[in-house]
């Protein structure tokens, strides 16, 4: 019984989160120096099918299913921060003085995102949806 819990489990992650993501990324500097880096990119649990895509960006990637789409995509995630950055991000920036002493703090924070892969040829397409 337990076994076969835990096959559907695994199945039903297959079949119906396999392609859907979600992204976020966070990335704090201080006078220049990157002190912290959070990098987060899992499967969806709850797959919706009505939702609608837009396309957001097309990397020259190429996953030979070798790996699962989840260890690629984290394999390769500085490749694809720069298809996030105009959706939900921002940056936050400080500037203390204190008299011969300056301290400059700078985050940049991408919202969680949730999105979907396609690899086709040497091409992943990357749509997030509205």
């Amino acid at each position: 019984m337990a076994r076969t819990f835990c096959l559907l489990i695994g199945l039903s992650t297959l079949l119906f989160g396999s392609e859907q993501f979600w992204f976020s990324y966070k990335s704090v500097t201080v006078n220049g120096v990157s002190i912290a880096e959070e990098k987060n990119l899992s499967p969806v649990m709850v797959y919706n099918q009505n939702d609608a895509t837009r396309h957001l960006c097309t990397l020259e990637l190429h996953n030979d299913g070798k790996m699962s789409n989840e260890a690629f995509l984290k394999k390769h995630f500085d490749d694809l921060i720069p298809c996030f950055y105009s959706l939900s991000s921002h940056v936050l920036a400080w500037n203390t003085k204190h008299q011969n002493s300056q301290n400059d703090r700078v985050e940049l924070v991408i919202e969680p995102v949730r999105f979907t892969v396609v690899f086709k040829d040497e091409f992943a397409t990357i749509n997030t949806f509205r």
